[in-house]
């Protein structure tokens, strides 16, 4: 028999609900409606007299997701206040209103009661042309205009790194009121910085102008020279290139031994990281400025001082010789750069023939391939480090090296990639202080001098040692803004930034609290660097301690037998090689 359960279920369905047509229709639930919904975007601007800004409107709830856009409740706006296209375009007056602000409103047109709204301030415009400039020092000169927009007043202050004209501080230059800029005698510490001009009508609008100064420029190390050359200039041996990479540095400066001249630079540079051969041709330019194809020879690699294998795990310096072919140098020992200033150019000469000892504070200038003639202050000393180097050049594979009683020189702008072999020296007395060979984008390492000499005895005479071909004390002119005179005793400074002078008790203190912890300290593999510079408070030295920022150290102390503990976080030291030349063939910078 068929069952009676489905038309019992449909009486029960048919009486629980109602439809229309078939009588009960109290019980019918009408369909919802979705609410409206806008949203502006951005809810506030602040736009330039006379330039753009876009607005945004979301709307939800509705298929229609067309808005009507109003400025200060009028539809589209108008010239007082600022016009808005029908896609939200809002264009600010070309003068700034009275107030200097305005409202930007999207109204649905699904439904007229919803909107949003945004608040606009108007502000005066400035802009500064030339927007970057590079000069060299001794007075150069350089224009700047201003454009200001939105006021009838369209004057404005000028100003030099925040000082204005009239100003007695000229480490920066100078700026007259119609913004005719004069560069300083010297390079400031930074190099770079900022020529403004602020709105007479509004003071807090202004624009910016960069201005970097330099003596000579690094274009002047990079070049090809005739025979005599000057050195602090690009070079390296005529081997060190691979499949895909060439690589150079800088031929820092003559020396002599036993009657015969010698160009002294790192190990890395001359003698291709330990790879070298008694013999090998030195040139320059190096291979990087030379399209990867080596130049005339000006030298021939002698002797090194080695990467590996050192007895004590610790290498004495990264340095090398070669020995200078007859007539290919200039016998004075002329360094680009280091000479007075003539026309806004620093001029070659030799360093000082006597050498100096680097300590914490010390004015210091060098010429390189790279970034030619800079000036800073030694930032540390006594600083046990480790290196990384590439085992050929342009390789994968690396090994490092650690290094006792090291020169650090904290700036962003000192050296880079190239000036490999530079000699730093005192920038008030031009005497020789270290060999720079590492570093990252915030440090410089140099080898003192004294240690790279001593690394290089004579051979057959090993009581005999290297000494500079040099002359007598002078100022390196470019960086201290003396033109003349023998003595940088009284020469002027363009140093801005300072490092505490310490007395040499302080420091040794210092010093012996770091030997004794320093092997514990870099036990820590993310620990690469331990030394010692100025502390925060006067007169105090401390240990400061270098964490590769790619790893996580352990806490550090925050005193070692008294002295007190600074931690800086840096990338890898590594000796200046850049892989930097997109183009065949790729390059990489010693």
């Amino acid at each position: 028999m068929r069952s009676r359960l489905p038309i019992l279920a449909a009486i029960v369905v048919s009486s629980l609900f109602s439809f229309p047509g078939c009588g009960g229709g109290s019980g019918s639930i009408p369909p919802q409606r979705v609410s409206v919904g806008i949203v502006i975007s951005p809810t506030h601007a602040s736009v330039t007299a006379g330039s753009t800004q876009f607005f945004f409107a979301t709307i939800t709830g509705t298929t229609n997701t067309v808005v009507t856009w109003q400025v200060n409740g009028v539809t589209g706006g108008n010239a007082t206040f600022g016009t808005i296209s029908a896609s939200g375009i809002f264009t600010a007056p070309s003068t700034v209103p009275n107030p200097p602000a305005a409202t930007v409103t999207a109204i649905s047109q699904a439904d007229a009661t919803k909107s949003a709204s945004a608040s606009v301030t108007i502000t005066i415009g400035v802009s500064v042309s030339p927007i970057s400039v590079l000069l060299n020092v001794g007075g150069t000169q350089q224009q700047f205009d201003a454009v200001v927009t939105g006021t009838a007043n369209t004057g404005v202050d000028w100003t030099v790194n925040g000082l204005p004209p009239g100003d007695p501080n000229t480490t920066f230059g100078t700026i007259t009121a119609s913004g005719l800029y004069s560069s300083p005698n010297a390079i400031p510490n930074p190099p770079n910085f900022q020529v403004t001009a602020t709105s007479q009508a509004d003071p807090t609008q202004a624009s910016g102008a960069r201005v970097v100064i330099e003596a000579g420029g690094p274009g002047v190390n990079q070049a090809p020279q005739t025979a005599p050359i000057k050195l602090g200039t690009s070079g390296g041996n005529a081997k060190d290139s691979s499949a895909s990479f060439c690589c150079s540095g800088t031929l820092g400066a003559l020396v002599t031994r036993g009657g015969t001249d010698f160009i002294l630079s790192d190990n890395h540079v001359l003698a291709r990281s330990d790879q070298a051969i008694a013999g090998e041709p030195i040139t320059q330019p190096g291979l990087v400025d030379n399209s990867c194809t080596p130049a005339t020879p000006v030298a021939n690699f002698t002797q090194k001082v080695k990467l590996k294998n050192n007895p004590s795990n610790i290498a004495p310096a990264d340095a090398a010789l070669a020995q200078v072919i007859s007539g290919e140098v200039d016998t004075t020992g002329a360094i680009l750069q280091l000479g007075a200033v003539t026309g806004g150019l620093a001029q070659p000469a030799p360093p000082s023939s006597t050498i100096v000892a680097p300590a914490i504070g010390m004015q210091v200038a060098k010429s390189g391939r790279t970034t030619g003639l800079t000036c800073d202050l030694i930032e540390a000393t006594n600083m046990t480090v480790q290196v990384r180097y590439e085992n050929t050049c342009g390789s994968k594979t690396t090994f490092v090296v650690t290094y006792d009683n090291q020169v650090e020189i904290a700036s962003t702008t000192f050296s880079a990639a190239g000036d490999s072999g530079s000699l730093i020296v005192n920038a008030l007395t031009a005497e020789p202080v270290a060999l720079l060979f590492a570093g990252d984008n915030t440090s410089t390492i140099a080898n003192p001098i004294q240690a790279v000499l001593a690394a290089l005895p004579d051979p057959q005479h090993p009581i005999v040692f290297p000494t500079f071909v040099g002359g007598a004390k002078h100022p390196v002119s470019g960086c201290t803004g003396t033109l003349s005179g023998a003595s940088g005793v009284n020469a002027s400074t363009s140093m801005v930034r300072t490092v505490a002078r310490l007395a040499d008790v302080e420091i040794e203190r210092a010093a012996n609290a770091k030997r004794t912890h320093v092997a514990a300290l870099m036990t820590d593999p993310a620990i690469i660097g331990v030394g010692v510079a100025a502390g925060d408070t006067p007169g105090e030295a401390a240990i400061i301690v270098f964490a590769d920022q790619t790893k996580s150290h352990r806490a550090v102390p925050a005193t070692l037998d008294g002295v007190k503990t600074k931690v800086r976080t840096v990338e890898p030291f590594h000796a200046f090689e850049l892989h930097a030349c997109p183009a065949q063939p790729s390059i990489s910078l010693r």
